[in-house]
């Protein structure tokens, strides 16, 4: 990252399949947050080094300790990074709910969720992924394991994520129904809104601004809350007009863990989209249908890579390289500097040679020698 001035980690720390951060008030999130009962289905990679044979369970998981996540912050803030932590809420909160169910809106019992499971009916079935919305342990929990994020990681950020929230379960919950009608709130989607603002007026009490993924526009926003917009560029454009910072993270194609050519040789990537080395680099964060006072809203753009079926550290640069400098070069050369064809004369000189001789793994399309 710093070789290339890319100066923010967002560091995904929760989601419905693991929890990865140590709370020490909150010692199940490691014991059976941070752990799942996995099942090959024989289309992707395992993380393991030992290969389970199909339709054998096999656990996984783990999680950083906070002397790690320490030494993680130190390390990058050496290398002039800032790691912003992201703390999913109210959904993707599967991991959460396994360890303590009474934070969901019927406190059933659950284990974490697996991700080879693709089928949201299949999902709801066997599952809960939001806090509940009308219970104020929720939000008690929620605002301590916030003070243990807050002490660890110096970003004047945390992004609290706030994105693919299944209303459903607040539609069948009578806590969270008490709670519509208690604050005179019209749909689930205000309902959010509340969660959500809630959460951020608990950070701006604590010093700390608030980045959530562009549904939190959906119920209403503050102005003070910073939008990453990831389902393309509208949700961005829509919350620079609303007088909103933004993040442009689109996730075609800045999704890295997407398909970057339609070769069979590559390992295994989602494919419903081609993110191709082309496309990175043609990507323009500042969209032209804003006004120039509106542009100065987008206050950054970010690449993401989703590690769930990437195997190895081999795996993740191969994914990475070389879209990973054409992200950078793009993000901060403007258009009217930004020139494809010489990207690739450069891309064939130094970064070949320090790719090649590290030993580090990158894509071979558009490299003119010879790479393996």
């Amino acid at each position: 990252m710093a070789s290339y001035k890319l100066n923010v980690l967002h560091w995904h720390l929760v989601d419905n399949e693991g929890w990865r951060i140590e709370i020490k008030q909150y010692p199940k999130l490691i014991e059976v947050g941070a752990w799942r009962e996995e099942i090959r289905n024989g289309k992707f990679y395992d993380k393991d080094t030992t290969w389970t044979p199909e339709g054998e369970p096999y656990r996984y998981g783990g999680y950083y300790t906070q002397k790690q996540i320490k030494e993680v912050i130190e390390y990058a803030a050496s290398r002039q990074i800032t790691v912003i932590p992201e703390i999913e809420l109210p959904g993707h909160s599967g991991a959460a709910l396994a360890a303590y169910p009474e934070l969901s809106c019927n406190a059933s019992p659950q284990t974490v969720p697996y991700s080879r499971t693709h089928s949201s009916l299949a999902y709801s079935a066997q599952w809960n992924f939001n806090y509940c919305a009308g219970k104020e342990v929720s939000f008690e929990f929620l605002e301590n394991v916030l003070d243990e994020v807050i002490a660890l990681f110096p970003s004047e950020y945390i992004h609290i994520g706030g994105d693919e929230v299944d209303m459903s379960y607040w539609e069948a919950c009578p806590h969270c129904q008490k709670r519509m009608a208690d604050e005179h709130l019209d749909s689930e989607h205000e309902l959010q809104a509340y969660f959500v603002q809630r959460i951020e007026k608990y950070l701006s009490a604590h010093g700390r601004k608030m980045i959530g993924w562009d549904e939190i526009l959906e119920g209403g926003v503050t102005s003070s809350a910073t939008v990453m917009s990831w389902r393309g560029e509208k949700g961005g454009i829509e919350a620079a007009k609303k007088g909103n910072n933004v993040i442009m993270s689109s996730n075609n194609p800045l999704y890295l863990n997407i398909a970057q050519t339609d070769s069979p040789n590559d390992p295994f990537a989602p494919t419903w989209s081609m993110n191709t080395l082309e496309r990175v680099y043609a990507f323009n964060p500042v969209p032209d249908a804003l006004t120039a006072e509106q542009k100065i809203k987008i206050i950054g753009t970010q690449a993401s890579i989703w590690t769930e079926f990437i195997s190895s550290v081999e795996h993740l640069e191969f994914m990475l390289l070389p879209r990973l400098p054409a992200f950078s070069e793009s993000a901060w050369s403007g258009e009217k500097k930004k020139d494809f064809e010489d990207f690739i004369v450069r891309l064939n000189s130094w970064h070949y040679l320090n790719w090649k001789f590290s030993g580090t793994r990158f894509h071979p399309k558009h490299f003119e020698r010879s790479v393996y």
